[in-house]
C-alpha cells in the first residue's frame, strides 16, 4: 500500500533521477544495428549446425530484456548489449514431461513412438529413455565449436563483423565484434518445444538450478509468454517498464538483495500490474514502491508462485534465512522514506562510467 511519502515531490524526483542515471536503456540506434547484425549471424549458425546432422533448427525464438525493453545500459560509454536467442531443436514432439518439481524443473522422456534420432541416442541418460539436459547442452556447444564461428566475416556499413565463442558459466555465449570493438553478446540456448503449436508452446530449456551451479536440468520456460506480456505494455505512456528497470538497478546496488533474479522482479511487477490500474508517469515513484511491496509480501510468505504456472515456486531453491534477511531489509526500506531517499541518492552519486551499477540482465 502506498504511503504519503511515496507521493512526495522530493521522492518522485529522487526516483526519476535514479532511473535516468542508473537504469537507462541502451541507445536505440545501437540496438537496431545490433539486431541487423544478429540477422546475418543466425543463418550462418543454422547452416553450419545442419551440416553436422545432429542439431536441426526448427526455428529461432528471441527472449530477454533487450527484446522486452527492460535492458539497462552498463554505463554512458558501455551499452552492454546482449541478446538471448533460443535455438528450438527439432524433436520436441517426440518427448514428454515427467516429474515436474515445485521449482519448475522437470525430466524429459522419449515417447514410446519417438522417431529414432541421433541427437537422442547421444544425449540419453544411461539405460533410460530420459534425455539429459547437461549432455544436450555440452553436445550443442561442441557442435557450435564445429561451426567455426571465428571464421565468420561479414561487412556491415564499412566495418568487418567477427565472432568469438565461449562456454560462459550456465550460458553459451558469442561475443560479436565490429572492427576491433565488442559490439554485443549473444547467449544461445538449446531448447525443445513439446507442443509444436504457435501460441501454445511447451518449452524446456537446459538451465542451472542455481546461479553458478553445475546442476543443469530442464526448466519449463515461459519466455515467450513474458515477451508477449511486455509487448505494448506501456502503449498508454505508462511507467511499468521504467519501474522494472529501476527495480533491477536498485536490487543489484544492494548486496543483501542481489540474490534476487530478473524472474523474481518480473513476477513482482506482473502481480502489481494486476493489482494497480493506473501507471501514469507522475505515479512512477508510487508504483516503484508498490512493486517493492509485492516482493516484500512474497518474502514474508516465503513463496513466490510463478506468474504463468502458479503451481511452481520461484523461491523453492532458496534458503529460509536468506529470504528472512532480505524481507527484513526490504521492510525497513519501504517504511523509511529518508533512508530510501538516501540510498537512491548515494547510488546516483557513485554511478560513473568506470564504476557503474551492475545489473540483472
Amino acid at each position: 500500500m502506498s504511503k504519503e511519502w511515496h507521493k512526495s515531490e522530493e521522492f518522485q524526483r529522487c526516483c526519476r533521477e535514479f532511473h535516468d542515471a542508473c537504469a537507462r536503456q541502451p541507445c536505440g540506434k545501437n540496438v537496431d544495428e545490433a539486431k541487423e547484425v544478429l540477422e546475418l549471424i543466425k543463418p550462418y549458425i543454422a547452416e553450419k549446425m545442419a551440416g553436422q546432422r545432429i542439431f536441426e533448427l526448427k526455428r529461432y525464438e528471441h527472449r530477454g530484456s533487450t527484446y522486452e525493453g527492460v535492458k539497462i545500459a552498463k554505463s554512458p560509454t558501455d551499452q552492454d548489449l546482449e541478446f538471448d536467442v533460443m535455438f528450438v531443436m527439432t524433436g520436441g514432439r517426440d518427448l514428454e514431461c515427467h516429474d515436474m518439481g515445485l521449482d519448475g524443473f522437470a525430466k524429459l522422456k522419449l515417447k514410446s513412438n519417438a522417431k529414432p534420432r541421433e541427437l537422442f541416442q547421444k544425449t540419453k541418460e544411461k539405460d533410460t529413455s530420459y534425455i539429459s539436459a547437461i549432455k544436450t547442452k555440452n553436445l550443442f556447444y561442441s557442435h557450435l565449436v564445429g561451426c567455426k564461428l571465428e571464421e565468420f566475416r561479414k561487412d556491415f556499413k564499412g566495418t568487418c563483423i567477427t565472432c568469438k565463442l565461449f562456454y560462459h558459466g550456465p550460458a553459451i555465449k558469442v561475443d560479436v565484434y565490429r572492427g576491433q570493438e565488442k559490439f554485443f553478446s549473444l547467449d544461445l540456448s538449446p531448447l525443445f518445444d513439446l507442443s509444436g503449436e504457435p501460441g501454445k508452446e511447451e518449452m524446456y530449456v537446459s538451465k542451472a538450478k542455481k546461479k553458478g551451479s553445475n546442476d543443469i536440468q530442464w526448466l519449463r520456460s515461459y519466455s515467450l509468454d513474458e515477451k508477449r506480456k511486455f509487448d505494448g505494455m506501456d502503449r498508454d505512456n505508462g511507467c511499468r517498464k521504467m519501474v522494472l528497470r529501476t527495480m533491477k538497478a536498485f536490487v543489484k546496488s544492494r548486496s543483501e538483495l542481489s540474490w534476487l533474479t530478473s524472474q523474481h522482479l518480473k513476477t513482482a511487477l506482473f502481480r502489481t500490474i494486476d493489482a494497480q490500474q493506473s501507471w501514469k508517469q507522475e505515479e512512477f515513484s508510487q508504483r516503484f514502491m508498490d512493486t517493492l511491496g509485492t516482493l516484500e509480501e512474497c518474502l514474508d510468505k516465503r513463496t513466490m508462485p510463478s506468474y504463468f504456472q502458479p503451481g511452481t515456486d520461484l523461491f523453492e531453491n532458496y534458503k529460509e534465512e536468506t529470504m528472512e534477511a532480505t524481507k527484513c531489509r526490504s521492510c525497513r526500506l519501504s517504511n523509511n522514506g529518508p533512508l530510501m531517499t538516501k540510498l537512491l541518492s548515494s547510488s546516483i552519486s557513485k554511478w560513473k562510467p568506470a564504476n557503474s551499477v551492475s545489473q540483472i540482465v
